[in-house]
């Protein structure tokens, strides 16, 4: 997901128990703890943002972190 989050320009975060990081930076990503089955929010902010959005909705199914 850092890998796809960092092709775009606009900000984008994800939420996991209250706290928000960076999704272009995979330390802030592992600083989280996320647990597998884990409900986490991303949100994006700017030009792109839409694109953002589904890029990552697209590569968190393919890698099986997603229903």
């Amino acid at each position: 997901m850092v890998q796809t989050a960092s092709k775009y320009n606009s900000d984008i975060n994800l939420e996991y128990k209250g706290k928000s990081v960076n999704l272009k930076s995979i330390m802030g990503v592992m600083s989280l703890g996320v647990g597998q089955g884990a409900d986490v929010t991303v949100t994006a902010d700017g030009a792109d943002e839409a694109d953002a959005i589904n890029a990552i909705a697209d590569t968190m199914k393919k890698e099986g972190l997603t229903e």
